[in-house]
């Protein structure tokens, strides 16, 4: 009702002064200017699409523009030409848990990194000075890409005076205490300023500035668009308002900035004055972060602004009475690009010609937003960069692309934790060096701190500038466990099995997918007692197993999408492996040698092993993913037990020389020559909860002979797994819990898992 009477005082006011200008026979009268806010709010300042819809229905088009965070990145993007439908349709279909989350496709990220990548909790970079916490916890890559690919339309536009609609955005500088105003430059870079919510996004610096999201200062830019001439402000409020309901403040990310807001929000009660249109949807429902609600936010804007629509429509009418408004041309958006010459800056410990390489963009090439898009990830996908930016330059002849990098830091420290019902929990910590040893050297170790500990050391040195081609050295180190089951489903006994791998040889990348490797390795897996077998240990037997010698090669593709979760793209594994030479390890009396020696029997050398593995993902719908896998191995002559590969267990438990297997628990049983065949479908029910079912079945292709191995699959033999799995996506990493059960024995298994795994 309040805004109503508003508005017809407004329409009154518009009026008279007409009438008072033509009695008075002046020029015809001046239309007056309409100027356009919009607040901060995070997420809740997508409900200003709803508005811009219902005013652009209404006919009101602004003179004016200006903004804060969200505001900013709304109110900026419809400056330079999109309207309310366009915006409306971009933030409904945009991944909102990738943007916020700095994470590049893993089918951009190098083939010896992926397995690294998004799977710790916390990364911190080691200096110095000792551990250096970063400014915020999402660096912002992601979206700065982002807006900057929206934006190519006005590359080269620095005045955002000369945009369809003129515009203003608002941040704060931390290191002057200033409000800082974007009126020309790069325009992503602004709209990245005014939204780095403090300790959120991580500030932007720009020249001697330090800036962070405006509505710590100035979340209500009322006085800077009238000063851009605005004689009409239409305002639409989806920060703070006069009443503030202490349920709001259930988010940290609302605490914080209310608590760093407070003279912004002295500052919005004294803009209210100067506003003749105010608009506040009601979004007590959402918080700042409430992303995966765009659409329903977006939707109460129109819902709240809908109501003002007659009222509107009247206003939009006295404007045209008053004269025609001055539209100036929306910039076409190029479908291609002509780079001309490519500009780098901000490299130091990397080669130009490593970080053209992973641009693949060479000066006259023609080019698509999506290349370049795929360009900076694949640069972000090195990890060498902490972030890779761009701006383009119109020339005579095709654009400059400049390029500005800032480079890692060269120490790396990253941990996780995480829990499965099996081996229990643990702390994965992980420390990479990269450029320290030597240029184009890479050292990383990955312990996984738990009752099983596990090691893992990499030390990968790199041959030419564009770092394809490397010697490496890798240590594997593993306490697990064996366990064997009675037919009931008791444990009979569990054997502690530790197992140990050093190689040395070389690795190839062909682009993100593929990685060949070449190498030498010298294998030790050994079985002990941890309980039970008293008729193997109390005969005189501490230790028994094997070492084993070889030659390897493989082939590994990787093109998923996703390290978790992943919507589309495919697996495959190929391993052949020459054995030179098997020895026995055996501590114990000479008359208990009998009760294991078939286990650990020396096999004539040379023979070869072959495996190989793959799985592919079809994507259905838009919320059902279905996939295919399977497994084969072939041995040239039987492997000692400590040699074979185990069966079971959920894929998120797998360690060395395990294939998980629905309805069996982890290393439940052993395979010679085989074959696994399996499918799996996974339909997403909630927002981030997805529900996944899976059949499998293995089958030996064994020869006759029967070997005194319980947990070998029996020649011939073939057993069918189910398993049924409810899986989140955490901030903190995948939470799976499930159950399964096979064919042979009918009894169901449980699993559950939480964090990133080893």
């Amino acid at each position: 009702m309040v805004l109503t009477q508003r508005i017809v005082i407004l329409l009154v006011f518009l009026a008279c002064f007409t009438a008072l200008v033509n009695s008075q026979n002046q020029e015809p009268v001046r239309r007056p200017k309409v100027g356009l806010v919009l607040s901060g709010g995070g997420a809740k300042g997508l409900a200003h699409i709803g508005v811009l819809k219902v005013l652009e229905e209404a006919g009101i088009r602004p003179d004016f523009i200006t903004g804060t965070s969200m505001g900013s990145i709304v109110g900026g993007l419809y400056a330079i030409g999109y309207n309310a439908s366009e915006l409306d349709s971009i933030v409904r279909r945009l991944d909102w848990g990738h943007l916020l989350s700095d994470a590049v496709p893993l089918t951009d990220v190098m083939p010896e990194e992926k397995h690294d990548y998004h799977r710790f909790n916390v990364e911190l970079d080691y200096t110095r000075d000792g551990l250096k916490m970063p400014g915020g916890f999402i660096h912002g890559n992601v979206i700065y890409e982002l807006l900057a690919r929206l934006s190519i339309r006005v590359a080269g536009v620095q005045s955002f005076d000369n945009y369809p609609i003129p515009f203003r955005c608002v941040a704060a500088d931390l290191l002057s205490g200033q409000q800082y105003v974007f009126k020309d430059g790069d325009f992503a870079t602004a709209l990245r300023a005014s939204m780095s919510i403090p300790s959120v996004f991580a500030p932007v610096k720009l020249d001697k500035a330090l800036l962070v999201d405006g509505g710590v200062l100035n979340n209500f830019p009322v006085m800077l668009c009238k000063e851009m001439g605005a004689d009409i402000i239409i305002a639409v409020n989806v920060g703070f308002g006069d009443e503030i309901d202490s349920d709001h403040f259930n988010m940290p990310t609302n605490v914080l900035m209310a608590s760093a807001s407070l003279s912004s929000h002295v500052a919005f009660l004294q803009s209210l004055p100067y506003v003749n249109v105010l608009i506040s949807p009601d979004l007590k429902a959402y918080t700042m972060a409430s992303f995966l609600d765009a659409g329903r936010i977006v939707d109460q804007g129109e819902l709240v602004a809908r109501k003002l629509q007659p009222d509107l429509a009247k206003l939009a009418q006295k404007l045209d009475s008053l004269g025609p408004q001055h539209i100036k041309a929306t910039f076409p958006q190029p479908n291609l690009l002509k780079i001309s010459q490519v500009r780098i800056t901000g490299i130091e410990r990397t080669s130009n010609r490593f970080f053209m390489g992973n641009l693949n963009i060479e000066p006259g090439q023609e080019i698509s937003p999506d290349d370049l898009e795929r360009g900076i990830a694949r640069l972000m996908g090195t990890r060498y960069y902490s972030s890779v930016n761009y701006q383009l330059t119109p020339l005579r002849d095709g654009y400059s692309l400049n390029v500005n990098a800032v480079e890692a830091e060269r120490a790396r420290f990253k941990f996780s934790i995480h829990y499965d019902n099996e081996y229990k929990a643990g702390i994965v910590t992980n420390f990479t060096l990269r450029n320290i040893l030597a240029r184009g050297n890479r050292f990383s170790t990955t312990l996984d701190i738990s009752e099983n500990p596990r090691l893992n050391t990499s030390i990968i040195n790199y041959f030419g500038e564009r770092q394809r081609t490397a010697f490496r050295i890798e240590l594997t180190a593993e306490n697990n466990k064996l366990p064997f089951y009675l037919d009931n489903g008791a444990i009979y006994g569990i054997l502690t099995h530790n197992y140990s791998s050093v190689s040395g040889g070389f690795m190839s990348s062909l682009g993100t997918r593929w990685e060949l490797n070449t190498f030498l390795m010298f294998e030790r897996s050994v079985l002990m007692r941890q309980s039970g077998f008293s008729e193997i240990f109390d005969a005189g037997i501490t230790r028994f197993g094997n070492r084993f010698l070889s030659g390897n090669f493989t082939a590994r593709r990787n093109s998923l999408n996703r390290r978790f979760f992943p919507t589309r793209g495919s697996t495959f594994d190929f391993r052949y492996k020459l054995y030179f030479d098997i020895d026995e390890v055996y501590r114990g009396s000479v008359s208990a040698y009998e009760n294991v020696s078939e286990l650990i029997t020396r096999t004539g050398t040379p023979f070869f092993s072959v495996y190989t593995g793959f799985e592919r993902l079809f994507c259905v719908a838009n919320r059902f993913i279905f996939s295919i896998n399977g497994h084969a191995g072939f041995d040239s002559k039987p492997l000692p037990a400590t040699g074979l590969q185990f069966l079971g267990g959920m894929p998120f438990l797998n360690r060395s020389n395990e294939i998980g297997f629905a309805g069996l628990l982890s290393r439940e049983r052993q395979l010679n020559d085989f074959v696994i065949g399996g499918l799996k479908s996974r339909f997403r029910f909630m927002k981030k909860t997805h529900t996944t079912a899976m059949v499998n079945v293995a089958y030996s292709l064994a020869g006759d002979k029967e070997i005194e191995n319980p947990i070998l699959l029996r020649p011939k033999e073939q057993v069918w797994g189910y398993g049924l799995m409810i899986e989140y996506d955490s901030i903190l990493g995948p939470i799976q819990a499930g159950a399964g059960r096979n064919s042979q024995d009918n009894r169901f298994r449980w699993y559950l898992g939480f964090g990133y795994s080893f």
